[in-house]
């Protein structure tokens, strides 16, 4: 790669004069804009990695702008705050690294501008309670160290230091990375579960999708050793379990179907409700569809090859149609695979006993009845699959 460095970020816009005037009065989620300026950025880094300088003063131009009620007035008017968080949205990808060797060298200016993206992290979060419009902008900025750093770098542990508060300050959010970069950091387990607790026990958001994705991948029935959500899911569930039973033991029955019964796939819901919940769940992967077949563009119908959506789908409809012949038999061949899951699966098993344990002397019966059963099973070294 050749070519001197570009870092102001006067030099910047006239680099990436074009993608910005188109990304400009685009929404955040306009797909099809935001891949065709990664696109442009693609071809730009390319020819010189050097351009990775003038990108990051971008997006500390993009930041500030978005922050700042008055911009300096020797400073540059870069770009107006919708424009700024627009180009944020489509910065916070890796899919224009395409060049080899471009991972590790974006990766230098990350750290070279780590102070100041941090920075503009906490002053979002500050402002949260006024803006709460911040939370978008600050995900894109966090989202910079999953795509932009590895976990070898070092630059993940100061961005796991203001995930905490910046969660807290924007609890509507969803942020897209967070609970990887938490998982994967040396408190990761401390920290997701002070993050359960304050969703379950705080805020009664026991349904939020952090609930769910943690559950899923401590105790889902796809989850494997290996995973650091997994491997960690007894320090991790354990001291939530405890400040359910101390601070909202009205949630137990909730708790225990959302952490343990539905990952595990062996849910209590009588028939009618399980039709309900598969409905819902096909309406939702056909909607993802439709949208996904909006943004292929292809005049021929979306297939299993072009995404998985198709067989997801396909499957919701067989396990329909299992349920309408015969319930019974299907929630009897639901708890089974769970047992066997949990007699193979140590780490699981030790996920499950630390939820009991924290609950204690609160009980349940169903999660008695699954160690209980787990225990039972003679060869615990069967592979279940």
């Amino acid at each position: 790669m050749c070519g001197g460095a570009v870092g102001s970020a006067g030099e910047a816009k006239a680099i990436f004069a074009p993608s910005l005037e188109r990304l400009a009065p685009a929404d955040p989620s306009d797909y099809a804009e935001l891949s065709s300026a990664r696109d442009e950025w693609a071809k730009i880094f390319a020819e010189s990695f050097d351009h990775f300088d003038a990108f990051f003063a971008l997006i500390v131009a993009a930041g500030e702008a978005i922050i700042d009620e008055q911009p300096q007035p020797d400073v540059p008017v870069l770009f107006t705050r919708a424009a700024a968080v627009t180009f944020l949205a489509a910065a916070s990808d890796s899919s224009y690294l395409s060049a080899r060797g471009s991972i590790p060298a974006i990766g230098v200016r990350l750290a070279d501008h780590n102070e100041m993206i941090l920075a503009l992290v906490r002053r979002m979060t500050a402002a949260a309670k006024r803006r709460p419009d911040f939370a978008a902008p600050a995900d894109a900025l966090i989202s910079l160290y999953f795509h932009h750093s590895d976990h070898d770098s070092g630059l993940r542990a100061g961005v796991v230091r203001v995930i905490p508060d910046t969660l807290r300050a924007f609890p509507e959010h969803r942020f897209a990375f967070a609970l990887f970069l938490l998982a994967h950091s040396s408190s990761g387990a401390t920290e997701l579960s002070r993050l359960l607790t304050f969703r379950i026990v705080e805020r009664g958001e026991i349904d939020h999708p952090d609930c769910h994705e943690v559950a899923t991948a401590t105790m889902g029935l796809a989850s494997r050793p290996g995973s650091r959500l997994y491997d960690s899911g007894a320090s991790i569930m354990g001291p939530v379990a405890g400040a359910v039973r101390d601070r909202r033991p009205e949630a137990l029955d909730r708790f225990v179907e959302t952490f343990v019964l539905s990952p595990l796939d062996c849910s209590r819901r009588d028939r009618d409700a399980e039709l309900a919940r598969i409905d819902a769940e096909l309406a939702r992967l056909s909607a993802r569809l439709e949208s996904f077949g909006r943004r292929l563009g292809s005049p021929t119908p979306v297939t299993a090859q072009d995404t998985p959506l198709v067989l997801d789908i396909s499957q919701g409809q067989e396990e329909r149609e299992r349920i309408l012949a015969d319930f019974d038999e299907v929630v009897a061949a639901r708890w089974d695979m769970a047992v066997r899951q949990l007699a193979a699966q140590p780490a699981r098993r030790a996920t499950l006993e630390a939820i009991r344990a924290g609950l204690a002397p609160l009980s349940s019966r169903e999660l008695d009845r699954l160690l209980a059963d787990a225990a039972n099973v003679p060869d615990r070294a069967d592979d279940v699959g």
